[in-house]
């Protein structure tokens, strides 16, 4: 009798096993799903890179250009993790229309006027106290944040009045083991002859390891390196601003256009589109079918066509 219940509880505790991974893809995926995200602007110029916290804790960054020959991220985070972010920088519309996709707080230090209603708007020229300022860096680019401090800035009337769908496309992702078919093993995306990002594929740990001019990007603290899982290229309208003596950029992600998608050491190409600045992107393969992710941080590089990109 002893030993027919010993061997009950020993397929019980065998089938437990068995269902855990289940249970973790889909409690990843239920976390990015129900949980509003934070989408916080991050310099990106020379100067910033050295002193950038929290990008390899984001969940999706996006990188664009702003005034040449510089970009600017919007990293979004969607867990409770206390995770200091910044250097926080001024925002473009672009990229508050991304945060409108994502129903996300949108964390920045001033930037073009944001007059759409639906941005969930944590800007530290009203909220100060969201934000600080380290001593130890010299001159503008010295704001930072964290989530805890951004979670108190939250107001009630943001979840009744602005309630937005948080289930983005990209969130489709895939459980399923990785197929590496292409192997492509670098990817090159020159945005000037002065700044140039690659990713190198890792076949055994299923990652690309981001470089910045030819050298590895390593987080400032643990000093590891900044990695990616899926890596999206969009291409889209960038032209300069007439008379802007900052030169600034137009971005136009509205429409539809080209892209590509690697996830594995696989390539694909994509197509994109964005019917009108409310709605979400939707980046489709080539069988007209939404793009499936892995699990990691997504890189998302919008681009000018004139933007060289090369991989092998």
């Amino acid at each position: 009798m002893g030993e027919s219940r010993n061997k009950k509880n020993y397929f019980f505790l065998i089938f437990i096993i068995l269902l855990i991974p289940l249970f973790a893809e889909n409690t990843y995926a239920e976390v990015l799903e129900k949980n509003r995200p934070f989408a916080v602007m991050i310099g990106n110029s020379p100067k910033e890179i050295k002193v950038q916290k929290g990008i390899e804790e984001a969940d999706i960054i996006y990188e664009i250009d702003v005034e040449y020959p510089f970009t600017r991220l919007m990293a979004l985070y969607f867990g409770d993790d206390n995770i200091t972010i910044g250097p926080v920088r001024s925002s473009r519309y672009y990229f508050s229309r991304i945060s409108i996709e994502w129903s996300a707080f949108f964390a920045h230090c001033g930037g073009q006027n944001l007059k759409n209603e639906n941005i969930l708007d944590l800007d530290e020229l009203i909220y100060h106290n969201l934000f600080w300022r380290d001593e130890n860096i010299g001159g503008w680019i010295n704001l930072f944040t964290d989530i805890n401090r951004l979670k108190r800035g939250i107001k009630t009337e943001y979840f009744t009045d602005k309630s937005n769908f948080i289930n983005h496309n990209l969130l489709n992702l895939n459980s399923s083991s990785p197929h590496h078919k292409n192997e492509i093993t670098k990817i090159t995306i020159k945005y000037s002859a002065d700044y140039i990002v690659s990713y190198h594929y890792d076949p055994y740990e299923n990652v690309y390891h981001r470089h910045i001019n030819g050298i590895p990007q390593l987080a400032l603290e643990s000093q590891k390196p900044i990695t990616a899982s899926n890596i999206i290229i969009q291409y889209v309208p960038i032209g300069k601003i007439e008379g802007d003596e900052s030169g600034r950029v137009q971005v136009n992600m509205i429409g539809e256009g080209i892209g590509k998608f690697f996830q594995s050491g696989d390539y694909k190409p994509i197509k994109w589109v964005k019917d009108n600045k409310e709605v979400q992107t939707i980046f489709y393969d080539s069988n007209c079918l939404p793009i499936v992710l892995e699990k990691g941080l997504v890189w998302v590089h919008i681009l000018s066509v004139d933007n060289e990109v090369w991989f092998k």
